[in-house]
């Protein structure tokens, strides 16, 4: 019976284990919101999430009716956005690192006119 015991507690004790690594976090996100010049939120712009390691886009959200976005379980690695909205200026940020775990979030402020790149390196803020 101390034998059955044995086994049982440590059975269930590998098993507790197992699902402890198994919820561990290996991605990171990328959120933000998009405004115009006079602060109002600017509603289904379109955001492109870039890999430039792997040069692949991961995600492509749109802002909802607060001008917010968000772009979930992002594998780690370097990546840049893109937001384009009709009437606006292209907005484009580069050079953001996500690790595990990490929360970048990266606002943006669309100018009125042609889309046209306006390019930042590496401005966005992380909260880990």
């Amino acid at each position: 019976m101390y034998r059955l015991l044995t086994a049982l507690l440590v059975i269930r004790l590998l098993a507790g284990l197992g699902g402890s690594v198994a919820a561990q976090e290996i991605t990171g996100q990328i959120r933000g919101a998009v405004t115009d010049s006079s602060g109002a939120a600017v509603v289904n712009a379109r955001v492109t999430v870039t890999n430039t390691g792997r040069n692949q886009v991961i995600r492509s959200p749109q802002t909802n009716a607060a001008g917010e976005y968000v772009a979930p379980l992002l594998p780690v690695g370097r990546y840049s956005v893109i937001i384009e909205a009709a009437g606006f200026k292209k907005f484009v940020q580069t050079d953001i690192v996500l690790n595990a775990t990490d929360r970048h979030t990266v606002d943006a402020t669309l100018q009125p006119g042609a889309r046209q790149a306006r390019p930042l390196k590496g401005s966005s803020t992380g909260n880990r």
